[in-house]
């Protein structure tokens, strides 16, 4: 089945394979068209070092 749409049946056009940003290139995963930072950050609100205290907080 076509994966972008679910209701035809994959005919090799390849349109899934194609560029979002760029309609004339073969997609190569580059990340671009997802906003893919070099790093990512969490904040830690709080470090439980006693699970019952965790499930108290709930």
């Amino acid at each position: 089945m076509c994966v972008l749409d679910e209701t035809k049946e994959c005919d090799g056009c390849l349109e899934c394979e194609v560029c979002d940003l760029d309609p004339n290139k073969i997609c190569d995963n580059c990340g671009k068209c997802l906003d893919i930072q070099d790093f990512a950050t969490i904040k830690i609100d709080k470090i439980y070092y006693d699970p019952s205290e965790y499930h108290e907080k709930k």
